[in-house]
């Protein structure tokens, strides 16, 4: 509504200025350009469909959105590790700051990952709402209040709905894309929802969660300085390899494994996270947990120890305990679970699904787009202030 209306302004002001004759007659406003930062850039109708998935028609414009919010992450992630470690040297100018965005990443530019990262992500959201349908979730009305009630937060946020139009005409998105998006996000959540519905077609069951995910306790004799991270001397370390080896030979010989487990990491782990989760830490193939860790707590069945485990910090003893023991007591642990399975379960899929792809996507430059989009914010920026100015 408000774009149509600035198009009637915009006729209006033409208008006006027409000093004599005849009035030309109005065009159609299909035939306008469209009043969209991103039109300015790459002078592509953002309306344009550029993804269609099983039949959902995705606009440039949300592609458009999803490219920006990748660059921009990219750009913050990349500055914050060269700035406070001295990382990614080679994706950055340390004279301008700015990002290079034809440098090399993994077998191809950091600008085409940014493109392909910014395809898959619109996508997803596409995904999301195909298999909302398909499981019948939809937008009520309580949700429309509850969407409404989120909008005028934003608009108070920002000081008033003319600043929350300035805000959706900075990002590139008209209104309806704005509420687009805010209605993917609360379908994926009602998709998540339907993880703990039995019956449901997304029910997890709660032997479903061991086949990704492990709950992994340890005994952990550290070979290093937990604070300094330096190495210990090497008869220290050689102690804490012996006293591993005859913890796992009292463990292995004992009738109760898991009770004399929970005694001997008491007595001996040198886990200082171990206190904050007593029963072990939950273990997914994408976790960040050191690899000889992590891989070792997904080969073990419930219930089984490991032999010693080396890694950078020591020594580990494993111990794998049942899962769903530890999901029952943590709705939120379970539901982050559950999050890692949906989001694999809708790209499994997507490729499943049938995508048609606009030929303009596949030479579209993300890195450039970035560029002009940060420059094009950056002349509005300037103009805004020139204006203020003027009006003082």
């Amino acid at each position: 509504m408000k774009r149509y209306l600035s198009l009637l302004l915009a006729l209006l002001t033409l208008a006006l200025c027409a000093c004599g004759g005849e009035t030309p007659p109005p065009q159609p406003a299909e035939d306008l350009p469209p009043d969209s930062i991103y039109y300015d850039i790459t002078g592509m109708d953002p309306r344009e469909i550029v993804l269609t998935l099983d039949g959902n028609e995705i606009p440039a414009e949300l592609f458009y959105y999803w490219v920006s919010y990748v660059c921009s992450s990219l750009e913050y992630q990349i500055a914050s590790a060269y700035y406070t470690q001295g990382l990614y040297a080679e994706f950055l100018d340390t004279e301008t700051g700015e990002i290079n965005w034809s440098a090399s990443y993994q077998g191809s530019t950091l600008g085409e990952t940014a493109r392909e990262d910014a395809r898959q992500a619109v996508t997803f959201y596409a995904a999301v709402e195909n298999l909302a349908a398909q499981y019948g979730q939809s937008i009520t009305e309580e949700d429309e209040s509850s969407l409404a009630a989120s909008r005028a937060g934003m608009v108070e946020q920002l000081g008033g709905e003319d600043a929350f139009a300035d805000y959706l005409s900075k990002i590139g998105l008209s209104e309806d894309s704005y509420s687009r998006i805010n209605r993917s996000a609360m379908l994926y959540e009602k998709l998540l929802a339907l993880t703990a519905e039995e019956g449901s077609g997304l029910y997890l069951a709660p032997e479903e969660y061991e086949s990704y995910a492990a709950c992994a306790d340890h005994i952990l004799l550290a070979s290093i300085n937990l604070e300094t991270r330096e190495a210990l001397p090497e008869e220290e370390i050689a102690g804490k390899r012996r006293l591993a080896e005859e913890l796992l030979a009292q463990l292995q010989a004992a009738e109760d494994p898991e009770a004399l487990f929970d005694q001997l990491a008491g007595q001996y782990s040198e886990d200082s996270g171990r206190a904050a989760n007593p029963r072990g830490y939950v273990v997914t193939p994408d976790s960040s947990f050191v690899t000889s860790f992590k891989e070792t707590a997904l080969s073990l069945a419930p219930g089984e120890l490991s032999g010693i485990v080396e890694s950078e910090y020591g020594f580990h003893i494993l111990l794998r305990r049942s899962l769903w023991e530890v999901l029952e007591g943590s709705e939120e642990q379970r539901r982050n679970l559950a999050d890692i399975w949906l989001g694999g379960e809708l790209e499994r899929r997507i490729d499943k699904m049938e995508a048609v792809f606009s030929e303009k996507l596949d030479s579209f430059d993300a890195g450039a787009f970035y560029q002009s989009y940060t420059e094009a914010l950056a002349a509005r920026e300037a103009a805004a202030a020139a204006d203020g100015q003027e009006g003082q």
